[in-house]
């Protein structure tokens, strides 16, 4: 039987974290059966492993590993599914047991007594010894919904990156420009792989050329204000990346071939659409994303919710894939769309 893979994801978002998983996977032809969808948890049964793959793209993927077992809520569940459990790979290694609880699931539980059934739980006759400062091996507890997950930590993402290379950590800055993690997952969307030719039209301080770089793809960036093209061309080598970066009309055409696009184009505060009206700026954005991407090709941008910009790109020919929301401040709520070229 193939075994599943459970993953906390971040709980910043309702839908991002769900939809950067699968647009990971799809940009490495890995083909999965989704089991179960639930609050920060995602179970999957894929065709060979993702853990190394997620660990090194994935924003809003905290943790994930092998799912051992799943119980309810009560100790009698968790007992019973812990007896179920086949804990031989532990066999003559240390290990360590930790509870978390999403939100307010199960709230009169004491974690460390979890931790501690689930601990007792592993046969003595493995010779397997309990260290929680360094064990070789993490068995994990998560309880959502109106279960207890519990799963071998095959991986944890390093989510302090993101912190550590915020905006105003590069030798350029510009205010209104999006977080590293945020980024991330926009390039993620986008589902290009590594050596694919990723394309940001609006390229500004360089944000997404970082993190599409840092993946591995060959990215491209353009922007109307030579200053952020300068800009960009420092924050990308005081990383050093190597990005192709172009002083011009990002909706014009210039690149001619591109594997995915991902862009958050001008449109809030601190910024300037060069004088032309934003429903515009963005209609011209999905007619070259429809003439530059490749057939299959995924662009991933946002906009201000309120001009429709998911129906501005399907009358382009664009075909509409996913559309979420987020919101900005009280007077500006982000639509995030991913559409693709047909």
């Amino acid at each position: 039987m193939p075994k599943s893979t459970f993953l906390l994801l971040s709980g910043e978002h309702p839908t991002l974290p769900y939809a950067e998983v699968r647009a990971i996977l799809r940009s490495e032809g890995i083909s999965y059966v989704e089991k179960e969808k639930g609050d920060q948890v995602l179970i999957l049964t894929p065709e060979g492993r993702i853990e190394g793959l997620l660990s090194s793209r994935a924003a809003l993927v905290m943790e994930g590993g092998e799912l051992l077992g799943r119980a309810g809520l009560s100790m009698e569940s968790v007992m019973r599914t812990c007896s179920e459990i086949d804990w031989g790979f532990l066999g003559g290694r240390t290990f360590g047991v930790r509870a978390t609880r999403i939100k307010r699931y199960w709230d009169g539980a004491e974690l460390q007594t979890l931790e501690k059934a689930i601990g007792d739980a592993v046969p003595r006759s493995l010779g397997a010894r309990v260290d929680l400062s360094r064990p070789e091996i993490w068995i994990r507890a998560v309880i959502s919904g109106g279960s207890v997950y519990i799963f071998s930590r095959g991986f944890i993402t390093d989510r302090g990156a993101f912190v550590r290379r915020r905006p105003r950590t590069r030798p350029y800055f510009h205010p209104g420009v999006l977080e590293p993690k945020i980024a991330r997952v926009f390039v993620n969307l986008s589902a290009v792989r590594s050596k694919d030719l990723f394309l940001d039209p609006f390229c500004g301080t360089g944000g997404f050329l970082i993190e599409a770089a840092m993946m591995g793809m060959d990215a491209v960036g353009i922007d109307l204000d030579l200053r952020m093209v300068v800009g960009a061309m420092n924050n990308t080598r005081f990383y050093g990346l190597d990005c192709g970066l172009v002083h011009g009309d990002g909706t014009s055409g210039i690149v001619k071939k591109a594997d995915g696009i991902a862009t958050d184009p001008p449109y809030g505060r601190g910024t300037s659409t060069g004088g032309e009206r934003v429903e515009d700026l963005i209609r011209g954005l999905a007619r070259m994303a429809r003439d530059t991407l490749k057939n299959g090709g995924r662009i991933c941008f946002a906009s201000p919710s309120e001009i429709g910009p998911a129906m501005i790109a399907r009358e382009e020919g664009l075909r509409i894939l996913e559309e979420h929301s987020m919101r900005v401040h009280k007077s500006l709520t982000r639509a995030i769309v991913v559409a693709e070229r047909e």
